[in-house]
């Protein structure tokens, strides 16, 4: 099943990248009582994100390798790659630790994009929160 390394990915995802993103927010932003400027909210948002789709892509690459396999009938024998170590063994062996990462960079740049994009509306809206309770 294609489920435990997707959990996998986002819980390695999203520790990384909400673990660090206040680290890099206070970083950025000195003042934490003030209302954070977006483009240094957007560049935290996207440094964390990018650490974290990397620091996550290796389950994305099992996951997708355990989706692309052929769907066996009822009754047969267990699919090669239908365990995680199964998958990984698989990818390891069609390219070494580099087949883990293949296709990253281009992954990643939708990853900073998609973080980026997240973090500055979770921002404008919480500064909005705060104005309309005083």
């Amino acid at each position: 099943s294609c489920c435990l390394p997707l959990r996998m990915r986002e819980s390695v995802f999203t520790a990384v990248y909400l673990g660090l993103y206040e680290h890099a927010r206070r970083a950025v932003i000195r003042d934490e009582n003030s209302r954070a400027p977006l483009l240094l909210v957007a560049l935290a948002s996207a440094s964390t994100g990018a650490l974290a789709w990397i620091a996550s892509y290796p389950f994305d690459v099992i996951k997708s390798v355990q989706q692309a396999q052929p769907i066996t009938l009822k009754g047969s024998s267990l699919k090669p790659l239908a365990s995680i170590m199964g998958a990984a063994r698989d990818v390891y062996r069609h390219g070494g630790s580099f087949a883990f990462y293949r296709g990253v960079t281009a992954s990643t740049f939708r990853a900073v994009l998609v973080t980026c994009s997240r973090l500055v509306t979770y921002e404008c809206c919480l500064s909005l929160f705060y104005q309309s309770r005083v």
